[in-house]
């Protein structure tokens, strides 16, 4: 089983390298189109999360939009606040890579501002110990997502993005042994933050 969360982690962090790849070779593609049309039809750029960082973590994202629509990839790290833990257990941890696709709503759509809604596939990777042990319990899970925000532009090149999501694990351990005693991932888990954006 270690060997097969290697390769699945593995398989996504490739997924995402090539992801951002295609995106800096679509954005390359238009660009001569865009400086003879006087428009950005294709439009890249990244997001940062405040909640991760506040909970210790990091968080970072590429992504590309178009017509519309938007396609991120997403690496992070987050820890669970204790008073959010199941009691007996501590330090839980989670490593999150996710490929997500977004549609803004109302007329400002193409220029990926506004209300948007969205989805897609993550894949986490958890510790978790008991209280007053220093052995962690390594486990792994595939998680679909849905959610929501709002774009607001600062300027052309930087915005505001308030969003909620609703993550529902579909796949993985969920009754996991830490140490002799039992601890069960929830199967559903909320989550909001303010995302600071930069497009171009």
């Amino acid at each position: 089983m270690l060997r097969n969360c290697h390769t699945l982690r593995l398989a996504l962090i490739l997924m995402l390298a090539f992801s951002s790849h295609v995106l800096f070779a679509q954005q390359s593609l238009n660009s001569a189109n865009d400086a003879a049309t006087g428009s950005r039809s294709w439009k890249l750029g990244t997001e940062l999360d405040v909640l991760p960082y506040a909970l210790g973590g990091y968080y970072g994202s590429a992504f590309l939009g178009h017509d519309g629509w938007r396609f991120r990839g997403v690496a992070a790290r987050s820890d669970t606040p204790s008073f959010l833990v199941t009691n007996g257990f501590e330090k839980k941890r989670t490593d999150a890579y996710a490929l997500l696709a977004d549609r803004f709503l109302g007329s400002k759509r193409t220029q990926l501002k506004g209300f948007w809604v969205g989805g897609g596939g993550e894949y986490w990777q958890s510790r978790i110990r008991q209280e007053n042990t220093s052995n962690f319990t390594h486990y792994d899970n595939f998680v679909l997502t849905a959610g929501g925000g709002y774009v607001w532009k600062l300027s052309n090149h930087f915005y505001l993005n308030p969003w909620s999501a609703m993550h529902v694990v579909v796949s993985g351990d969920r009754n996991i042994n830490v140490s002799g005693k039992m601890y069960q991932q929830p199967r559903f888990t909320p989550e909001g933050s303010l995302k600071l954006g930069f497009i171009f």
